[in-house]
């Protein structure tokens, strides 16, 4: 009994100082560090937190855990822990929580939390509205600078000191302007907020896609924009941190649907799940692959004559597929930054042909002249180079051809894109490899 008492007390030591160590570190620090473990031990770890502690550390872990601890945290000990949050971030812990769950939830709360939460929910996740936060002070323009500074002061929410922008309303609630706080420092006080407000202001409307809101932060460098509804009127604000999440998930979207994975997919999603998601894609594949197996069958008399051109098919290919993935990932990363519309595909595409040339040239060139020495017959060296540069043309204009078509039919760009690509370079480059194959036996006695 004692050994026992002993080993408790050991492991009581030992969380101890591992919280005294976390409440030193940054919330983000500590997120990656308890991550890993166990549901229990991370609700343990966060049981011994303070609530604004636990608040911080929350939004940085990954989406599937928050959504298990605020299912299985107590109901008491959320309430306390969700008030400390923002709100764009309460609504993301909470957003895939069971609905009896969120309702036990919502009923804990306070009614102006449950109102901010309840509207963010309503908006898409992939919105302004969706990742907005709701936390945002406003003043009247009838105001003196005075009295915009006393009421900036009284103000609940001001835990945002990277805030160097003061949102000015009319007495509906429509957006009017910015006032800058080094106008509350060192302009007169007994000016109006009117007389020295900004009223050329950007805004950004609920509904607008959270791609869209990305590409003007990074052309722009805002640090923030508000958010209004369709009768403009101030609902909130997306800062420059949350748009750092966004750019990440678009980027990972992008590249995890070039190859049909979800892009919700992550290295802790359940297996059955990434079957489902992945599965699909992949008897589409099959399905290409039998196109391409096909194409070399109508060639099967030359290969059965000739069979060393077996050898150079994988060749071909492989230069052909990493030739169009090269002009995709181009393309497809400009529509996506909104560097390029739709209309200007014509101009891409004849940078891309004379871009394809060039290339083909040189490496059909140097595959020919590797195939001559290798095999010894200048002819095929001369086969290998043509069906090199036709097929790199072919793959810059099915690089081009492929996203904008996608995009034409209101398909996402990055949709498996590369796997499609990849089949059309395949396909033609055996083809003309095959058929110019097939013309020199004919021709020459190749």
């Amino acid at each position: 009994m004692q050994e026992r008492d002993k080993e408790d007390a050991t492991q009581e030591n030992a969380l101890a100082k591992r919280i005294e160590r976390l409440r030193e570190q940054h919330p983000s620090d500590v997120a990656e560090e308890i991550e890993d473990l166990g549901l229990d031990e991370v609700r343990e770890i966060l049981r011994n937190l303070e609530h604004d502690v636990a608040a911080d550390i929350i939004p940085e872990l990954p989406q599937e855990l928050q959504t298990a601890l605020m299912e299985n945290m107590r109901v008491e000990r959320v309430s306390e822990i969700i008030p400390e949050m923002y709100s764009d971030e309460a609504a993301d812990a909470l957003g895939d929580v069971s609905p009896e769950r969120l309702q036990t939830i919502m009923e804990q709360l306070p009614d102006e939390e449950v109102e901010e939460i309840s509207d963010l929910m309503e908006y898409p996740e992939d919105s302004a509205g969706g990742i907005m936060q709701k936390e945002v002070h406003a003043i009247t323009d009838t105001l003196t600078l005075a009295e915009a500074r006393e009421s900036i002061r009284r103000a609940e929410d001001q835990e945002d000191i990277s805030a160097i922008y003061i949102y000015v309303v009319d007495d509906e609630g429509r957006l009017k302007g910015v006032l800058r706080l080094r106008d509350l420092l060192f302009r007169d006080l007994r000016l109006l907020v009117r007389d020295v407000m900004i009223t050329k202001v950007r805004s950004i409307r609920a509904v607008a896609d959270q791609e869209e809101i990305a590409n003007l932060f990074q052309k722009y460098n805002y640090s923030s924009l508000p958010v209004l509804d369709d009768f403009g009127k101030l609902v909130g604000r997306i800062t420059s941190d949350d748009v750092l999440d966004v750019i990440q998930e678009e980027a990972t979207e992008d590249m995890h649907r070039m190859v049909g994975i979800s892009g919700e997919e992550t290295v802790f999603t359940p297996w059955p799940r990434s079957v489902r998601n992945r599965l699909p894609w992949l008897c589409i594949n099959l399905g290409t692959g039998f196109c391409i197996a096909w194409v070399i069958s109508m060639f099967e008399p030359a290969i059965e004559e000739y069979a060393i051109l077996a050898f150079f098919l994988p060749i071909v290919g492989l230069i052909g597929g990493n030739a169009g993935n090269q002009t995709l990932t181009i393309v497809v990363r400009s529509l996506a930054l909104g560097e390029i519309e739709d209309r200007e595909w014509r101009r891409m595409l004849i940078k891309e042909f004379f871009t394809g040339c060039t290339t083909g040239c040189a490496v059909g060139c140097l595959a020919g002249l590797v195939s001559w020495i290798w095999i010894g017959k200048p002819i095929l060296g001369v086969v290998v180079a043509l069906a090199m540069l036709l097929n790199m043309i072919a793959a810059a204009a099915a690089g081009v051809l492929v996203p904008i078509s996608l995009r034409a039919l209101k398909i996402d760009p990055a949709l498996a894109s590369s796997i499609m690509v990849t089949t059309t370079t395949d396909i033609i480059g055996f083809f003309l490899f095959l058929s110019l194959a097939t013309l020199a036996i004919s021709a020459f006695n190749l």
